[in-house]
This record gives structure tokens, C-alpha cells and sequence, in this order.
């Protein structure tokens, strides 16, 4: 079995490493967004493409280039978006980037077939022209705010600022009027239009039946049916009072639409008073837009009401109607007019359990500036505690920025807590006051260098089983309840093409085993260095490590290690590839401390521990190991094209793909211990017996034991399997001219977008292989696209291996020199539905040592509506089953006390995650997760569960989601609920999203480790 172990380890890095170099060959869709330096300074926005890339703008009103020279494209928007194709562009994945920028707010890539999507979203009107892809592919976009800037003219009698524009010179700043009939007044200098008429002076448009317009004054008057549309909104009436100089007026019986909020605003007298300053008399406002088929699910009305735009807005004796009945009087209400941050109190958070009493989290967001902000927040947990949160984020810079988070409890309030077991299988030894520190920190230092800071540190050991602020989620939840270790770095590293070079402190805390024992990495030094030979047949590298490892009980120092290696790929004609690996080791020790720790095993078999062993010998202060490793593999690939003419689909291509791997290790020796202690009964005082520690146990311990370099031993191991896979291809342009009528039958209908699989709410177990990775079978591109457009990449549809192997030198299970066996299936045939099976299997004793099932099912037919505020999603099922084989490595050639080590207890879970559909406006959430395994004292039993019911207005405007949790270690049960208005925030706990404040370790800053295949953040 430990072979078996080893063998999917190296099937798992190989993988990863094909994974990620094919990663590498797609196109890298880096965006950069660059903020003008003054107020009239253009935004830069940059997507690296390829210097091929065609690119088609599909803004409204957008002017391409007619010719080979100048910009690709330019325009003006007041749709508050530029939509832009790029064509033979592909991303993998869709992606977005939130931007603080006076006039960029997002930048989204979306792939489509035969390209990708760029959709650059803006605050105000903006004047852009669109670059031609550069010799290395990059495309620039140069956006100008067509807003101009205020100034104030006075004060007004009831004592406000009268903002005004500056007149605008030139052909801008003329009034063009275009009606049925035109009438002039040359003693009053007044134009009088009637029938359909059209008035424009810069971005001011005002159609209305009939308009008299005051050249002199630079006042018009309009009459019936009357529409105002500027950059700030879009308004109508039955009359309108306009001062074209700094477009104040009023509007009689009026309808406002606010840009760029989402708020309707209708009264009996809608002012606006120049700029972005708004009012209206009995005035009504909501963010529901039903199209007027409906009256608005929610609205607030007031006798006044004053509203600035990217500001705030005041109610004065507010009433708050749902469907325009009143429900609740506020003498004064205050709501953000903004879709920028503002400081302010956020919607609270309620709660209610079993554990912690009724639970109030109130949230005060802070805008300290353009470049900071802060959360705090007060939660008070009537049966358990009262504590507070804070979150302070800066960005210094572009490359400079961090976050961190403190959080206190004070639990003098609880009584003794009840429902959360301890390591031990006690109750946990918790503490009155309790804290949290967590945050990270990452600039350029010196050299080309980064600096970074991770640090994450808690109380106690209990903190994240019973603190409930910090889960994002329900799977994030299970992590942090279930976390072993916490950790803090802090280090700089530096890269460069071939190599890097790393300095590392790290400190870990334990929240299992006695914290004395934890290792301790103070510092950590590496460095590697790759350089080609022999005119690029050969790879050199060389890599070294010095740590010293340090803690308070248990033998720590110094530890070096040198490895040197060279890697050979080679080619044997077309059939086979390959590689071999040769690497030196030379690892020296020396101790600081040389008391032993180890592993203890009661005899009773409960209760495993670590602790320091005086009782066993004392390593040496000075050690070192020479080893050589060699390693290889072999492979080859048969494959055969079919045509297959359904889905979408042009061709199906099958592959059979055979592997071989070898790895030889010399014996590495390490002293090894395994030592049964005495009789409780027959030998210590009964004051000093603590039986399954001091006496009726066994202790293991392994010297010079600190991580996995240390633990490297013999293998002489073979390794083999094959891969089949099934591989699918949309057909390219003139493949789709030729079936034409073939194409009309098959394409996909227009309709909304797919939303995004919650991944959060997937079941726990399910593997992410089973959720498939891609949107569809892609139609046919159109007949139109020009013939040397790509087609898109090839799909996997079906992948299947078998692995197996054989070690040479020494027997795996029992007297058998051959490992278990791996079987892994994948099945992701369409985009709604994903199988995964993996095993391992012991053919001789005809066994299963575990196997894991995976099942993931999407609604096909449903698309979302409309891909603005839609808060719906299809029907998703996920299910996954996992076995574990109780002692699973019995048949390991192992005797005497090491045997114990093997005992252990097996696995039966059922994981399964539903999100059903209840037409477009309601839908049911079902999280579980349940033990098959029976014990001595329990059976069958559900482990967790989570409902929750969410309710959708008609005019996505208003959400009301409650939810209720049941879970073990801690035994809680916990019922939450959250009702959310469009545009004012979010009332109450949401049952499965996010939080105000969360630990900042859990987010990942984007600082990777160079060369990692798909490697995580550190």
C-alpha cells in the first residue's frame, strides 16, 4: 500500500506538471489598467493578446478603422460599457477585475467561440479609441471622461451651491433643434419648435411636443411627452423648466432614471439643480425596474427628497412601502446615491442557536481614503460572548498592498462549554478572553526582490470550531473547524529566469498536539539554479536548502542539504519520449537539542499522541546522509480521428497512451524506536500512572525525522499504466460553410449566459474533476468568419488509466513485491454533466482499499434571463461517496509493535449538495454530509446539514434568504437569515456567502511560488 501511495503521488505531480504546461501554451490574458495622473488625463486599459488578434467593437456608435493605419476603433459611449471581440483570441476561463478608477469601475474577459469578449465598464461618458495589437500582442484602450469638470457660481437663496459647467466653446457648446415647425421671436429672441421636437447642446439631449427656447437666457420650456437625457439621467415629464448654461431646471410630474446607480426616482416636482445634485417634492424612489407592469416591489417615499449623485441621499419623513402600501415611518432617512465606497454603518447580522444565543454582528465600513479602508464590527452572542472585529486594507502602491484583521471575544457571559470535543476526546480547555490576529503584506524590495508577511495566530486551540465570524462558507467553515495548523511567514524572494533565491521565517501553530513540540522554521534558506549543457541536450540544476528548525521540548538544530542533478529528455523517432534523472544528495544535521519525540500508542488503541521521550536514547549532536537518486520514464501515444457530426462536434480523436516509470533510492538508515513502556498495574506509583502516556503504551520515534526530505528511503520501483482518452473539436470555418444547413439545425439557441457553478456549495468530497470545466459543446462558428480563424481547442470528453507497480527490492504487502492498483475514470461528455471514479484496488487478496465516486449534474435547458441582477441559477446536483478500507495498510510487510501503527479506523461518507430551481423566483438549497461507519457508541449519522430557502423578487430588486445548519463538533444548530435590497445593502446573515471581515490568510494575495505546477500560494 505504501507503494500504491507513491505511485499516485507520481501520477498526481505528472499530471499536475501536464496541466500546467498546457496551461502555458494557451494565450496569458494579462490585463493592466494605468489611471490618467490629472482630471482630464486619459485611463489606460491593456489586455495582452496575440499580435494576430482581429478586433471587432461591437460598442453602439463605435467607428473602426477603414484603412491599415491608426487606431483599430474608436467612439463615444453613454451606455456605461465598451464591448470589444477579440477574434482568435482565446481565454480558458471568463474573468473580471474590479478597478478604483474615476472612470473604469470593471474590466471582464469572457471566451466565446471563435474568440474572447472584453467588456470595460465606466462610470461616466467616455470618448475611447482602441489600439492595434503591438508586435507582442498588446491592445490599448484610452478612455476619456466626456464629463466636465464643476465649479461653483454662488450660493443660492436657500443657502446651497449653485454649481455650474463652463460654457463650452466652438461647435459643442451650439443648440441644435430639430421639429416639425420652427418658429422664430426676434424682439424676445426666442425659438419656438412644435411636433416631435429634438434639442441638443453637448451631452444634454430634451425631446419633448413642443420646447420654447430663450437664446438669449439659454432657458428652453418644454410641454408633453418630455424627456431629458444627460450623462447623470435620464428623465421624463409633462413639462420642463431647463437652464442649458449650467443645467439646472425642474420637471413637473417626473420620472428620473439616476446614473450610474440603479435608482428611479418619480415625484411631483423633480429639481436638478446642476450637476449631479438632485431633488424632488412627494417624491418616490426604488431600485425595482419592472418595466411599469407592476407596481415596485419596495419602495421609500418622503415628502422631500435630496439625492447627489456618487453621494448620498436624504428622505425627510420617509415611509417605507411595499407594493405602495406604507409599513414603516422614518422622520429622516439616510441611503448611498453611490457606486463608489462610502463610510457608513452596513446592514447588521442576526443569528440564532442553540450554542450561541441570539447573535448580532453590527458592521461600521470606514473609507479612509483612495488607497485604505477599514471594517469594524461588534458581534454580541447572547449565550456565549461579546466580542469585536477590525480590518484595516491599504494599497501603497500597484505592487505594495496588505490587509489585516484583530478580533477579541470576551466569554464571560458562557457557562461551561458543552458540544465541542477536544483532540483528546475531552472537553477543551477554553479560555475567558480570546483573540484572533491574522493579515498579509507584500511589496518590491531591494533588487528586484518581494518582501511578503503572512500571519495568522489564535488563542486557543478551539477558536475556529466555536467562533462562527470568520467562515466565508459552508466548505470554508469545515476548513478552518478542521485545520491542524496555523501558520505565519514572513520571507523575501527573488527570481530570475533559471533560478531563485528564498529567505523564510516560519512559525506554526499546533492546535492538536502540545504546542512545545511543534517545529519551528527560524529561518529558512534556499536557492536553485538551472543552466543548459551540451547545447540544450542536458539540464543542470542545482538546488540547496539550510533550516534550522527549532522548539521548546524535542531535539532541533541545523539542517543542510545540497542536491545536485541532471535531467536528459530525449526523443526514439516518432513512437516513444522520454526522460532520465540522476541527482546527488549530501544532507547534514546538527542538533541543538538531542531529546527524542515520540509517537504513543496506548494499548488500548485510543488516544494516539505526540510527546518528548526521555526516556529513550539520545540522538547524536552531528549526522550526515549521502544519497543518489535515478529516475526515469518512458511513453508513447496511438491515436485515431472520426468524423462525428452531433454536438456541436466535428471530429472525435481517441487516444491510447502507455507510461513507464522507474525511481532507485538507496538505503537511507535512521535510528528507529519502538519501545513498549511497563505495566501501570505492575510497576509506578499510582500518582505518577497515566495510563496510554507513561505506562501501558508503546513509543515510536524516528531521529533526524523534521519533514519529507528526511523521510526518503529505498526504492528499486517500477511503475506502469495506460491512458485512454477522448478528445472532441469544433469545426473550423470551412468545415462549418461546408454543413451549413447541418449548422442551422444544431446551434444552440440565444439565450442568457450559463451562470458559474457556486463552488462553495458543492458537496464537501466531490472531486473537482467531476465538475466539468468548460460551457457546452461550442456550435459551429458562422459560415461569415474569415477561413484562417482557429478553431477552438480540443475537449476532453472521457479519460481512463490503470496504474500499477513493482518493487524490485524489498517486499510491499505481505511477501508481494507488487502494489496496489489505481484505477481513474473522468467523464465530462456536455457541460451539465461530470462523473468521477477512483480506486485502489488489491488484485491478489481481491480487495478495494478505497474508492472515491464523484457526480455532478446541471439543469441543460435553463439559462439565466438576462446577465444584469440575475440572482438565480440552474438546478445543480453533487453527490460523492468515499470509502476508506479500515486498517488499510494491514497487508504492509511489517511485525512486531510497529504493527499498532497501522490500526486504522476506516472511512464511509456520503457528501451531497443540491441547489433546486423553483421556476425563476424561488429556490432550495440542500448541504449534507453523512457517516455511514458504525461505532461503538453511534451508527449511521448525519455529520452535518444545511437548508436554506431563497426568495427572488420578479424585479430582481429584493432577496430574502434564510437557512438552517446542523452541525457536530461543535454540536450546533444555527438558523440565519438575510433580506437584501438592490442598492441599499443586505439585512441580517446570509446562510452561505461571505462575511464584512474574514481572516486575510484565507486570501490568496496572487504571490506564487516560480515553477510550481499549479502551485498555491504561500
Amino acid at each position: 500500500m505504501r507503494a500504491g501511495r507513491a505511485l499516485r503521488y507520481a501520477g498526481g505531480l505528472a499530471l499536475g506538471i501536464a496541466l500546467f504546461a498546457r496551461a502555458a501554451d494557451r494565450p496569458s490574458a494579462e490585463v493592466r489598467v494605468l489611471s490618467g495622473a490629472g482630471l482630464q488625463a486619459p485611463t489606460t486599459v491593456t489586455v495582452r493578446a496575440e499580435p494576430e488578434t482581429r478586433i471587432e467593437d461591437r460598442t453602439p456608435g463605435a467607428k473602426p478603422a477603414a484603412g491599415p493605419r491608426g487606431p483599430a476603433s474608436a467612439g463615444e459611449t453613454f451606455t456605461g460599457e465598451l464591448t470589444v471581440f477579440l477574434a482568435d483570441f482565446n481565454v480558458p476561463r471568463p474573468a473580471a477585475i474590479e478597478v478604483d478608477d474615476p472612470v473604469v469601475s470593471t474590466v471582464r474577459l469572457f471566451p466565446e467561440t471563435g474568440g474572447t469578449m472584453v467588456s470595460i465598464f465606466v462610470r461616466q461618458p467616455v470618448t475611447y479609441s482602441i489600439s492595434r495589437p503591438s508586435a507582442i500582442g498588446e491592445i490599448t484602450f484610452d478612455l476619456r471622461s466626456r464629463t466636465r469638470p464643476l465649479g461653483i457660481a454662488g450660493i443660492s437663496r436657500r443657502g446651497a451651491a449653485r454649481v455650474v459647467r463652463p460654457k463650452q466653446k466652438g461647435r459643442r457648446g451650439e443648440v441644435a433643434v430639430d421639429a416639425e415647425s420652427l418658429t422664430y421671436e426676434r424682439e424676445t429672441n426666442t425659438l419656438l419648435a412644435r411636433g416631435g421636437v429634438t434639442l441638443t447642446r453637448g451631452d444634454t439631449t430634451l425631446t419633448a411636443d413642443e420646447v420654447r427656447y430663450d437664446r438669449t437666457n439659454a432657458v428652453a420650456e418644454a410641454r408633453g411627452h418630455v424627456v431629458i437625457t444627460d450623462p447623470e439621467a435620464n428623465i421624463d415629464g409633462d413639462f420642463a423648466h431647463l437652464n442649458l448654461d449650467d443645467e439646472s431646471g425642474w420637471v413637473e410630474a417626473g420620472t428620473a432614471e439616476l446614473k450610474p446607480s440603479t435608482y428611479t426616482l418619480t415625484g411631483e416636482r423633480i429639481e436638478k439643480r446642476g450637476g449631479p445634485l438632485y431633488a424632488a417634492s412627494h417624491g418616490v424612489f426604488t431600485t425595482c425596474r419592472c418595466g411599469g407592469l407592476e407596481k415596485p416591489s419596495w419602495s421609500i417615499a418622503g415628502a422631500s427628497t435630496d439625492i447627489t449623485l456618487e453621494g448620498t441621499g436624504v428622505v425627510r419623513h420617509a415611509t417605507f412601502r411595499v407594493k405602495d402600501v406604507p409599513v414603516l415611518y422614518f422622520p429622516y432617512f439616510l441611503f448611498p446615491a453611490k457606486t463608489d465606497r462610502a463610510s457608513g454603518f452596513l446592514f447588521p447580522r442576526l443569528a440564532n442557536s442553540n450554542r450561541r444565543g441570539f447573535q448580532y454582528e453590527q458592521p461600521f465600513y470606514w473609507a479612509i481614503n483612495k488607497s485604505s479602508d477599514a471594517t469594524v464590527a461588534v458581534d454580541l452572542e447572547t449565550a456565549a460572548r461579546v466580542g469585536a472585529i477590525g480590518e484595516y486594507r491599504y494599497l501603497l502602491s500597484r505592487t505594495a498592498r496588505g490587509n489585516f484583521t484583530v478580533a477579541y471575544y470576551n466569554e464571560q457571559i458562557r457557562g461551561r462549554p458543552s458540544g465541542t470535543v477536544a483532540p483528546n476526546g475531552g472537553q477543551p480547555d477554553t479560555p475567558e478572553n480570546r483573540f484572533a490576529l491574522s493579515g498579509q503584506h507584500r511589496q518590491p524590495f531591494y533588487g528586484g526582490s518581494q518582501l511578503y508577511l503572512r500571519l495568522f495566530a489564535i488563542s486557543d486551540d478551539t477558536f475556529l470550531k466555536e467562533i462562527n465570524t470568520f467562515a466565508f462558507s459552508t466548505r470554508r467553515d469545515l476548513q478552518l473547524r478542521s485545520s491542524r495548523f496555523t501558520t505565519s511567514r514572513a520571507g523575501i524572494i527573488k527570481t530570475w529566469d533559471n533560478g531563485l533565491a528564498w529567505f523564510e521565517n516560519a512559525y506554526y501553530q499546533d492546535l492538536i498536539d502540545p504546542q512545545p513540540l511543534a517545529l519551528q522554521k527560524l529561518p529558512r534558506l534556499e536557492a536553485e539554479h538551472s543552466m543548459p549543457l551540451l547545447g540544450d541536450l542536458l539540464v543542470g540544476r542545482v538546488e540547496g536548502q539550510a533550516i534550522d528548525y527549532q522548539r521548546e521540548r524535542g531535539y532541533a538544530g541545523l539542517r543542510g542539504d545540497l542536491g545536485p542533478e541532471v535531467f536528459l529528455p530525449f526523443h526514439l523517432g516518432r513512437a516513444f519520449n522520454g526522460s532520465l534523472t540522476g541527482r546527488l544528495r549530501e544532507t547534514a544535521y546538527h542538533l541543538t537539542d538531542t531529546e527524542q519525540v515520540a509517537f504513543v500508542v496506548p494499548t488500548s488503541g485510543v488516544g494516539s499522541h505526540f510527546r518528548a521521550a526521555p526516556e529513550l536514547p539520545r540522538l547524536d549532536g552531528d549526522r550526515s546522509r549521502e544519497l543518489a537518486e535515478v529516475s526515469g520514464r518512458t511513453g508513447t501515444e496511438f491515436a485515431r480521428v472520426f468524423d462525428f457530426h452531433h454536438f456541436g462536434f466535428e471530429k472525435l480523436r481517441h487516444t491510447i497512451e502507455p507510461e513507464l516509470r522507474y525511481l532507485f533510492v538507496p538505503t537511507a538508515g535512521r535510528p528507529i524506536f519502538d519501545v513498549p513502556l511497563p505495566s501501570c498495574a505492575s510497576l509506578l506509583p499510582v500518582a505518577r500512572r497515566r495510563p496510554g502516556d507513561n505506562c501501558d503504551a508503546t513509543l515510536f520515534s524516528e531521529g533526524f525525522l523534521f519533514d519529507e526530505r528526511d523521510a526518503i528511503n529505498r526504492r528499486n520501483f517500477f511503475s506502469y499504466g495506460i491512458s485512454t482518452r477522448l478528445l472532441a473539436r469544433a469545426p473550423n470555418a470551412a468545415e462549418a460553410a461546408a454543413h451549413e444547413a447541418q449548422r442551422q439545425a444544431t446551434t444552440m439557441p440565444v439565450g442568457g449566459a450559463r451562470q458559474p457553478v457556486e463552488v462553495e456549495t458543492l458537496a464537501q468530497g466531490l472531486p473537482a474533476a467531476a465538475v466539468p470545466d468548460f460551457v457546452g459543446p461550442p456550435a459551429p462558428p458562422s459560415a461569415t468568419a474569415p477561413a484562417e480563424a482557429a478553431p477552438p481547442a480540443p475537449r476532453e470528453l472521457v479519460r481512463a488509466s490503470i496504474v500499477h507497480g513493482y518493487d524490485v527490492s524489498r517486499p510491499i504487502a505481505g511477501t508481494s513485491h507488487a502494489s496496489d492498483t489505481d484505477l481513474g475514470l473522468r467523464l465530462t461528455p456536455v457541460d451539465y454533466l461530470g462523473l468521477s471514479y477512483n480506486a485502489t484496488v488489491n488484485l491478489e487478496g481481491s480487495s478495494i482499499r478505497g474508492q472515491a465516486v464523484g457526480l455532478f449534474l446541471r439543469e441543460p435547458w435553463w439559462t439565466a434571463p438576462t446577465l444584469v441582477r440575475n440572482y438565480q441559477t440552474a438546478t445543480t446536483v453533487g453527490v460523492s461517496y468515499r470509502v476508506v478500507e479500515s486498517s488499510a495498510n494491514r497487508d504492509v510487510d511489517v511485525k512486531g509493535p510497529e504493527a499498532a501503527l497501522l490500526s486504522t479506523a476506516g472511512l464511509r461518507e456520503v457528501d451531497g449538495s443540491m441547489y433546486l430551481r423553483l421556476g425563476n423566483y424561488v429556490g432550495f438549497t440542500f448541504l449534507a454530509r453523512y457517516d455511514l461507519g458504525n461505532t461503538p457508541t453511534i451508527g449511521p449519522h448525519f455529520l452535518e446539514r444545511d437548508y436554506a430557502l431563497r426568495l427572488i423578487s420578479r424585479c430582481n430588486c429584493w432577496l430574502l434568504e434564510a437557512g438552517v445548519q446542523d452541525k457536530s463538533n461543535p454540536d450546533e444548530r444555527l438558523f440565519r437569515v438575510q433580506f437584501t435590497l438592490v442598492g441599499l445593502g443586505s439585512f441580517g446573515r446570509p446562510p452561505f456567502r461571505g462575511n464584512y471581515v474574514g481572516f486575510a490568510p484565507l486570501a490568496d494575495i496572487g504571490f506564487r511560488r516560480p515553477g510550481a505546477a499549479g502551485g498555491g500560494g504561500y
